[in-house]
């Protein structure tokens, strides 16, 4: 007998997410003998509490090769975290399960959606219910445990190397001091900023990056943009959101307007204004203070080509681990080359990744705590694939005719 599936989008939004779904689609497709209905949670788990689902079964296949295309989440999401002091939540949950006839569960998503799968897994299992539940990676951190990288991390990597090339290009346009900030992405964990370091193998890379790994010390930055400005005349920046200052507080907490906020990571982001005031006190050449913003992670258009295919088969792949029988597990990627590039998909456990969190290994981070070392490049481009290429011409300064030299 046929047994109805259900896919779920959890956290936030990477440029790929929509590929994973498309790859769930396609391969359940695939087993029409075993899997009957696919459906899609509305506004992620919230939806399945409220009995909000689509059903996939009706679209065409040109419409669902653009979902590989389609920035964003394209059935919504949440930032709910299902109650554990009630089983109220899960006997929603149960019961959209039951009036929906589903047994294959797909949740793709983050660190905190690792979690709630474990959670639901736990749950169901007490109920003896049937049921099959796989969890499909995501997120621009990368601060999933037992991954080598996850789907959304290589695209958000591309978009911040290839924007802040072409920032520092822009930034040498005039030949006054100036110095450039770029605030990137990434809550604990410094992948996204380290990622800036391949800029430099346009010829046109950052000057001072840190990591949330590492303690921020304001006076310290300070001095370092001024050793690189009285050398260069410029200095270019990058910093995270999620940077730290010694009293263990986030960065951006000293301009937040909800100072309190009992966890203040959940509004994380904007320490551009407090960055610029602190440059403004110390220096009086132009400052430019640059927030990349949300298009770190939905920018489709210059998505990372491995991204997209793992993407699509990392889905693809936990919809087989199901019907295989695998149960309360993640599909994860394990790095076996760096050159050539090559991962194998397996499934783990999910007892061995939620409530982890992985964080930038501080070997990659200099002595100076200030940039990157050399060495994680061969982490990081396999990942973005080929970078631009720029003009990078010899100008030979004119003299005029008649004065020649002889």
């Amino acid at each position: 007998m046929k047994k109805n599936a259900l896919y779920i989008q959890s956290g936030g939004p990477t440029s790929v997410i929509n590929t994973s779904a498309y790859g769930v689609i396609a391969e359940c497709r695939k087993y029409r003998e075993k899997i009957g209905k696919l459906y899609a949670a509305s506004h992620g788990i919230v939806g399945v509490m409220a009995g909000k689902l689509y059903d996939c079964s009706g679209w065409q296949e040109e419409q669902l090769e653009l979902l590989k295309k389609t920035p964003s989440m394209v059935f919504g999401s949440c930032r709910y975290e299902v109650r554990e002091d009630t089983e109220c939540d899960y006997e929603k949950i149960l019961e959209t399960l039951k009036r929906f006839g589903i047994y294959y569960i797909f949740i793709n998503g983050g660190n905190g959606s690792a979690l709630a799968g474990k959670r639901l897994y736990q749950y169901l299992k007490r109920k003896q219910y049937d049921f099959r539940l796989i969890v499909i990676p995501k997120t621009v951190d990368n601060d999933i445990a037992e991954i080598d990288h996850a789907p959304g991390f290589p695209s958000a990597a591309k978009h911040v190397v290839e924007t802040i090339a072409e920032l520092v290009h822009d930034m040498h346009t005039y030949d006054t001091d100036l110095i450039m900030v770029s605030e990137v992405m990434g809550r604990n964990t410094g992948f996204l900023a380290a990622a800036s370091m391949a800029a430099c193998e346009t010829g046109y890379g950052p000057d001072l990056i840190y990591v949330p790994e590492v303690i921020f010390d304001p006076d310290k930055f300070v001095e370092d943009v001024r050793g690189v400005l009285e050398k260069k005349g410029k200095c270019f920046a990058v910093v995270p959101e999620g940077v730290k200052t010694s009293d263990g507080k986030y960065l951006f907490e000293a301009t937040s307007i909800n100072l309190e906020e009992e966890n203040p990571s959940k509004n994380m982001g904007g320490i551009t204004p407090y960055l610029n005031g602190l440059l403004r006190r110390h220096f009086s050449c132009k400052i430019r203070c640059i927030d990349l913003g949300l298009m770190q992670r939905c920018a489709i258009h210059d998505a990372s080509f491995v991204d997209q295919k793992e993407a699509e088969d990392l889905g693809r792949k936990a919809v087989c681990m199901a019907v295989e029988g695998h149960t309360g597990e993640m599909v994860t990627l394990r790095r076996k080359s760096d050159y050539p590039y090559e991962t194998e998909m397996v499934g783990i456990d999910l007892a061995e990744v939620a409530g982890k969190e992985r964080s930038l290994d501080l070997a990659y981070v200099t002595e100076e705590q200030n940039f990157v070392r050399r060495e994680y490049l061969n982490y990081i481009l396999p990942l973005i694939g080929e970078l631009p290429r720029y003009a990078d011409l010899e100008k030979i300064p004119a003299i005029p005719e008649g004065k020649e030299e002889k």
